[in-house]
Parts: structure tokens; sequence; C-alpha cells
């Protein structure tokens, strides 16, 4: 079992991860740089709202055997978090074109979130829910609370 584990790290590139230093072992600099940039990015998040642009029809992921709602310009599809900003977050899986992002709180990932479940949540009372035949509990764009 001892050689299987230590085969498995020899087949890792270690100098990838470790090097030795006046005796000692220590992360190699693109993987400290890796941590150093992972570590900014959770104190630097953005809670966002996606916001429609332009009136339609889009995507209702909570609203049971029904797959499409339609919103008004000004409305909210979707409320969000992220540690990567706009175009990095959309950069596999664009967004619709009649959205828009809207940044609506910056803080660390943690608060960040929290933010984003209270909007998810209160979604219920806007008056644009409100006004609707049949409210949703979340927006059409949030398919869980979080």
């Amino acid at each position: 079992m001892l050689l299987a584990t230590i085969g498995i790290f020899a087949a890792i590139n270690w100098d990838d991860y470790v090097v030795e230093k006046d005796g000692k072992l220590e992360l190699a600099p693109k993987r400290k740089a890796k941590l150093e940039k992972e570590l900014k990015e959770i104190d630097n998040a953005v809670q966002y709202a996606l916001i429609v642009r332009e009136a339609g029809f889009f995507p209702c992921l909570n609203c049971g055997k029904i797959t499409l709602i339609y919103l008004k310009e000004g409305e909210v599809w979707k409320y969000g978090t992220t540690r990567l900003g706009e175009i990095i977050r959309y950069r596999s899986e664009p967004h619709d074109p009649r959205l828009r992002f809207e940044p609506q709180f910056f803080g660390n990932y943690a608060d960040c979130l929290k933010m984003e479940k209270i909007k998810i949540y209160n979604y219920v009372l806007l008056s644009e829910n409100q006004n609707r035949e049949t409210p949703i509990l979340r927006p059409p764009g949030n398919p869980r609370d979080i």
C-alpha cells in the first residue's frame, strides 16, 4: 500500500507543487501565485442580478410544468454571485443578450452569497412578482434557493 502511494506521488510532477529552498520545502512559485489569486477572488466577489433589457418570454427554471415566463423590461431573471466578474463568469455559458448583468453588492464571497440568498428568498415579495397572475417563489432563472 505504501509503495502504491509513493508511486502515485512520484507520478505527479512534484516540482509544479513543491520546491526545496534552503533545505526546506515550500510551495512552487506557480502554485503560490495560484493560491494568492484565488484568495484575492474570494475577497473580491460580487452579487449580481440578470435584469431584462427587452421584454419577452424567458426560461423559468422553477415554474413547474410551465417552461417559459413572460418578463417585462427591468424585471429580475436571476440573482447570482461570482468571484470572477461578468466576462469570465459567462464565458462558457453566455447569457441571453436580452439580459444585462447588474452588480448589486460587492464584498467577500461569503457576504455576497448571503446577499444573494436574501434576494432570492425575498423575491416572492417583489411587486413585479406579486403583480403576476400566478406569483412564483424565486426568480425564473434561479431553480433553487441557492
